[in-house]
């Protein structure tokens, strides 16, 4: 079945009840219903056809949730952007994808104000909300030219045919080198997630889940919004990231359920407001994207009756393994495959062979499922390469107790997952080495208690450069081609890069000197 049956359940059972919570304002089943039927009348009068990409950048907001549903309306494929990304990122994705359109937040319109002029995929830029001086096409204006009935020049909509493995969605996420890669999910995909999920979690019509992460990413849209609207409960969406946000959500909302970046958490809870403000509201928090630190656990364990439910998931299948939501919670655990997915731990190689390990030692987490991408966009060798028999290697490494939960022991590839996002070491590096002093960089991760990594660039610069550049010039070089969380939280000037025997950036060598350097 295809996403459009997300609303049916709501919609047939309570039309009236909140759908959506965002800055205090609820939208209704019906409310929403009306309004993806009418953006998707809106994408159909542009000329969006099936399978056309629509990008959507913009920053946490109901109407995010109401584009994604209006693509899946009319077989589109949403393709959600970072709204960190600055301009040659949100070019590179829509050229990568050849979207159509481009829709954008009033306030993010400055990035992509030139971006239609150097992407001849795009037949024009839309803003939606507030709308800056200046702007000529306004999703607003698309909208009202349709109208409100069920009607498309002047006849009744005839909403095109969506099959359950037609593309959904494309998410652009960090590989261990190079550019981003377009993870790829169907209908069938997303669905199978939201099903899986309910399962787990035992979701019903009266939970109000928490989206206190970007909705462009998968766990917060496919892993907090379509299972609890699939259910008929409520999603109450945060603005962004913010622990004093988050404190008043729980006053004023009282959500069931929500999940968090440990950063995030660890944030909210040693805010000193933490301490008065009510938690028992929630039957469980998940918190993901990185390790669980000690210090997490004691912090939440001061302000909540509640065990952390420590999950593991990736873009390209999100929530693949989580605690119980009602039973045994392990410490230090990433917990056991969620309904409808399975895990193995095999013997990490470059080729591997598919052999398991025995249980207690470390391999590599494979993943197999219906909820698990179909690949990466127009990029087979990748595609190939992260595929084995069905299986999807995630490049990470676990080891499998006895009991049979989970434990997560690190990364074979060299991506660095700061605050829960993920960097690639090779695109920070194309960056910096555009730079004309620069001769070469190399950047690694190095542990950070609280964002669980910081990105530390060493640089060689060209020699005999009359005014070379410090590290703050090379900073603002890169922050205007980088999302801010990409950009090096520390430098190092070399006078050579350690390399290997073939030549090649020594990165184990770069690690041990990171390690040094910020011990000292």
């Amino acid at each position: 079945m295809s996403l459009n049956l997300l609303l049916h359940g709501g919609l047939a059972a309570s039309p009236d009840k909140p759908a959506l919570v965002f800055n205090g304002t609820s939208t209704s089943y019906r409310a929403l219903a009306d309004a993806v039927d009418r953006s998707a009348r809106g994408l159909l009068s542009l000329g969006v056809a099936h399978g056309d990409r629509v990008a959507i950048f913009m920053r946490n907001r109901a109407e995010f949730v109401e584009l994604y549903l209006a693509c899946f309306r009319v077989g589109a494929i949403a393709v959600p952007l970072n709204h960190r990304f600055q301009t040659d990122e949100v070019v590179f994705a829509v050229d990568h994808c050849a979207a159509k359109l481009l829709i954008v937040d009033g306030p993010l319109l400055p990035i992509v104000q030139n971006v239609q002029e150097s992407s001849p995929s795009l037949a024009g830029v839309y803003v939606y909300g507030e709308v800056p001086a200046g702007a000529v096409n306004t999703w607003t204006d698309v909208v009202d030219a349709v109208g409100a009935g069920d009607e498309h020049d002047g006849k009744p909509t005839a909403w095109p045919s969506v099959a359950d493995d037609d593309p959904a969605m494309i998410l652009y996420t960090s590989g261990s080198t190079g550019k981003p890669k377009g993870v790829t999910h169907t209908h069938r995909s997303i669905l199978a997630t939201a099903s899986g999920r309910v399962a787990t979690q035992q979701l019903t019509a009266d939970d109000i889940s928490l989206a206190a992460t970007a909705i462009c990413h998968a766990g917060a849209a496919v892993g907090v919004a379509f299972p609890t609207l699939l259910v008929g409960g409520t999603v109450v969406i945060l603005a962004e990231s913010d622990p004093e946000l988050f404190l008043d959500a729980l006053q004023a909302q009282r959500p069931t359920r929500t999940i968090l970046l440990p950063a995030q958490l660890l944030d909210a809870v040693v805010d000193p407001r933490a301490n008065d403000v009510d938690f028992g509201c929630l039957r469980e928090i998940q918190c993901g994207g990185d390790q669980i630190s000690p210090d997490l656990y004691t912090e939440f364990a001061k302000v909540a009756a509640l065990e952390l439910n420590q999950i593991y998931g990736l873009t390209e299948c999100e929530g693949a393994v989580m605690n119980p939501s009602f039973g045994p919670i392990e410490r230090g655990s990433i917990g056991v495959p969620r309904d409808g997915v399975e895990v193995r731990v095999v013997t990490p190689a470059e080729h591997p062979t598919g052999e398991d390990v025995a249980a207690g030692r470390t391999g590599e987490i494979w993943i197999r499922g219906d909820s698990v991408m179909t690949g990466y966009w127009e990029d087979p060798e990748h595609t190939a390469a992260t595929f084995v028999d069905g299986w999807l290697r995630t490049g990470d490494l676990g080891r499998r107790q006895d009991d049979g939960y989970l434990y997560f022991q690190g990364r074979i590839k060299e991506i660095i997952i700061k605050g829960g996002s993920n960097i690639a070491p090779g695109e920070v590096e194309d960056v910096l080495d555009a730079h004309p002093d620069v001769e070469l960089s190399g950047v690694v991760g190095t542990p950070d208690a609280r964002l669980g990594a910081l990105v530390h660039a060493f640089v060689e610069l060209k020699h005999g450069r009359p005014a070379p550049p410090t590290e703050h010039d090379l900073a603002a070089f890169a922050a205007e081609r980088l999302a801010a969380y990409k950009v090096p939280d520390r430098w190092t000037f070399v006078t050579e890069l350690p390399r290997n025997k073939v030549g090649k950036i020594d990165r184990h060598a770069l690690h041990a000197r990171a390690i040094e350097l910020d011990a000292g």
